[in-house]
């Protein structure tokens, strides 16, 4: 019964392991988090379609096609770093988010030392581009550090020379395995430095008007310049497909039947009077049953849309 309940046990805990490595976040230096949510998870995120549809001919499919088409497009997009890209195209989850820290916090009594050799990662368990910083000074940057870093937890090798008396150390991390894009950004303040300082300034920067950035949106919490809206709720979804469903039940076109009555009523008044009151409770039924139909497509789309995301969002704890 004991080694039952060990092995039972043991498959427990296994069920949770990819759960709790589902997202990842900076380890060494360690980052403050704002108090009631977790330290993982994706605070933002970004139109995958902004660039357009994958074409499959030229860069095959899965994931592996996702990073090499971003890679193409990034080179020639007119952004000088990943982190411009995500601050000009993100949508914030929250208003509780930071759009340039995510859901890490300034606390001037927290500050890390730069570790020796290798910043520590939790893990990049999805395909995508990551960036490091250490103030103005960019420390790295591949487009896709889960090929590039496949250790739980991932150990990133780095010029400690280049973080010498920095202030900020600021992490990006895009996730393209799924749609939206995820945004991961973390910030950790060093004890070579002081006050909160600021994100890079290249990063900050304001794009020119020829660069290609994401349809703009008036998405709550969202602060970004140009961005797309995901909805948080299928409310909006289904409050705007009910709308097209009631206008094409309204223009349903007159059916056979109708017609038929219509001749029928020209040659007998009392012929025609049984005639329409046949077409108009044929035509009810007709429209009820497209209704039924619309109401059916209403709730696979609304369900099919709300299903899409390959990753829950962060939400906050109880």
């Amino acid at each position: 019964m004991n080694v039952l309940g060990l092995i039972a046990f043991g498959a427990i805990v296994l069920a949770f392991v990819p759960s709790a490595l589902g997202h990842g976040y900076i380890v060494d230096p360690a980052a403050t988090w704002k108090d009631g949510y977790a330290v993982n998870g994706w605070g933002s995120s970004i139109d995958s379609n902004m660039w357009g549809a994958i074409d499959n001919a030229v860069y095959g499919y899965g994931t592996a096609a996702t990073v090499a088409f971003f890679e193409a497009q990034f080179n020639s997009s007119g952004y000088n770093s990943l982190g411009q890209f995500i601050e000009t195209n993100q949508v914030l989850y929250s208003d509780d988010i930071d759009e340039k820290c995510g859901y890490t916090v300034y606390d001037a009594s927290a500050r890390q030392t730069m570790p020796s050799s290798n910043l520590t990662y939790t893990g990049f368990t999805h395909p995508g581009p990551c960036e490091v910083w250490c103030d103005d000074t960019k420390v790295l940057f591949d487009y896709n550090c889960q090929a590039s870093y496949p250790d739980i937890p991932a150990g990133i090798p780095y010029d400690e020379s280049l973080c010498a008396d920095a202030n900020r150390f600021t992490v990006y991390w895009l996730a393209v395995h799924g749609a939206p894009w995820q945004v991961y950004t973390d910030c950790v303040w060093l004890d070579s430095g002081s006050g909160s300082g600021s994100a890079p300034s290249s990063v900050t920067e304001t794009v020119s008007s020829s660069v290609a950035t994401a349809p703009p949106t008036t998405s709550s919490g969202s602060t970004a310049t140009a961005t797309t809206a995901y909805p948080d709720t299928t409310s909006s979804s289904t409050t705007s497909t009910s709308t097209a469903s009631t206008t094409s039940t309204a223009t349903t076109p007159p059916t056979t039947a109708e017609v038929s009555s219509s001749s029928t009523a020209a040659s007998s008044a009392s012929t025609a009077d049984e005639a329409s009151t046949a077409a108009e409770a044929e035509t009810t039924d007709n429209s009820s049953e497209s209704a039924a139909a619309a109401l059916s497509s209403t709730t696979t789309s609304t369900s099919t849309e709300t299903t899409s995301f390959k990753c829950s969002r962060r939400m906050r704890r109880d």
